[in-house]
């Protein structure tokens, strides 16, 4: 008996040694295309709420001689405002310091996920695409009768009148509302002003389209919100063009995506599909009190 549980052991040890070492490999052959000339492809999806990781990237990128070009690839509904505009900055630096840099809407690129993307020289939709959604929404909840039938209340000592605007155990006065539609407007108006600089649009003539709604990728071409209809091979073949590369350049993905063999010894790596943990996290960040660039 003994033997037997020695024996499997052994095995189970001899199989993740295995499979550690074939994931090595792949993460090795997949770092050795950056070590020739090569097109990034960067990648750009789910709701953006940390910021960190993607400046981390672009960090990288911006050192990386053998790179001669970027792909963004967009698949994000939006997220937090700080985060958005980080990522927006972050990407027009590249930019502006030579790198070029070509966007591609997937199945959404709306409000946040549109900001980032405006910091490409072209930018590609599908037909369907859904993008647009420039606004911002500001929300916290209200549990003020919730908590007078659990025989709940809650004492505030506050410095000023609106140090605790927002407190979710009252009604909201209209001091408080007025206050929070200023912080709204404004942060409107600087997403309503780098759509207008980046797109050459007419701040005037852009705000009857910037009301929070989406467009499809079409629509969003007739209002001069993209550049092109194209989906990620079109937006491939124009930056290899505008790169002057050759068509079989090797392309490194970044973040990389986890094969099905890593995701099995790492199984807190995030599939980015949107599994239960990732609606869990993301509704506890879109729930948090605060100003977002986000759609719905």
């Amino acid at each position: 008996m003994k033997f037997l549980i020695v024996l499997a052991l052994v095995t189970i040890l001899a199989f993740i040694g295995m499979v550690t070492t074939i994931a090595g490999l792949i993460g090795r052959v997949a770092a050795s295309d950056a070590d020739k000339p090569h097109l990034v492809l960067l990648r750009l999806e789910g709701p953006i709420f940390d910021s960190e990781p993607h400046l981390t990237l672009m960090a990288e990128i911006a050192r990386d001689e053998n790179c001669r070009g970027v792909l963004l690839r967009v698949e994000s509904p939006g997220g937090a405002v700080g985060s958005s505009q980080e990522i927006y900055g972050a990407l027009k630096r590249l930019r502006e310091n030579g790198m070029p840099l070509v966007v591609s809407f997937g199945n959404i690129a709306a409000s946040g996920g549109y900001y980032a993307g405006l910091a490409g020289e072209k930018i590609f939709a599908n037909p369907g695409t859904l993008t647009g959604s420039i606004g911002v929404i500001f929300q916290f909840p209200e549990i003020e009768k919730l908590m007078d039938k659990a025989g709940v209340s809650l004492q505030t000592v506050k410095s000023g009148a609106l140090k605790d605007a927002g407190n979710f155990s009252r009604k909201a006065t209209a001091d408080e509302l007025r206050y929070f539609q200023n912080v709204i407007d404004d942060t409107y108006a600087q997403f309503l002003g780098d759509v207008a600089a980046n797109r050459g649009i007419d701040p005037d003539s852009l705000r009857p389209f910037a009301d929070g709604r989406v467009f499809t990728g079409r629509q969003a071409l007739r209002a001069g919100l993209i550049d092109t209809l194209g989906g990620l091979d079109d937006a491939r073949a124009y930056l290899i063009a505008r790169t002057g590369v050759k068509e079989d350049i090797p392309w490194v993905v970044v973040p990389r995506p986890k094969s099905r063999l890593e995701k099995f010894i790492d199984p807190e790596a995030r599939s980015g599909v949107g599994g239960l943990s990732d609606l869990i996290a993301s509704a506890r960040d879109r729930l948090a009190p605060g100003a977002f660039f986000l759609w719905p």
